[in-house]
Order: structure tokens, then sequence, then C-alpha cells
């Protein structure tokens, strides 16, 4: 009976992981919008050198690639740390 009081006294609150969660999904955001920001600024070619060659390619592709790749090594850095715990 005491942990159904409970449960109906704190029905509406807010707990940490679900601050935590608004909160991450705040930083993404701004990030996303920060990168998108960026990219339209830089709409003009910029020459990207290979290893072999150079080329030229919009500002904001490089970017936006770059910012894909970063996400992607941090995922699989994120899935690698995770395999190691258990």
């Amino acid at each position: 009976m005491a942990e159904h009081d409970e449960v109906e006294q704190n029905r509406g609150a807010v707990h940490r992981r679900d601050i935590a969660a608004i909160i991450r999904l705040v930083v993404a955001v701004v990030i996303i919008g920060a990168f998108i920001a960026l990219a339209l600024d830089n709409r003009d070619d910029v020459p990207v050198g290979y290893v072999i060659d150079e080329a030229l390619a919009p500002g904001w592709l490089v970017i936006v690639l770059s910012a894909l790749g970063g996400m992607v090594i941090g995922w699989l850095l994120r899935l690698r740390s995770r395999s190691h715990r258990g």
C-alpha cells in the first residue's frame, strides 16, 4: 500500500534521467544547427587534398562529410567500449 501511495505522489515528477535525455537532445540540436549554419556560410569550392591528387569540392559538402565521419567514428568507439565492458 505504501508503494502505491509513493507512486501516486510522484506521478508527475521529472526524473534525472529524463532531464539528462532532454539536455542531450538540446545539445545535439544546437550542434547540428551550428554545422548547418557553418555549411551554409561556406558554399564556395575548396581544394581537398588526397594522397595522390587534389580536387575542388563545395565547402559545405566537406563540412557535412567531416561531421558525418566524426559521428561514425564516435559511434564505433562507443560500440567498442561497450563490448569491452561485458
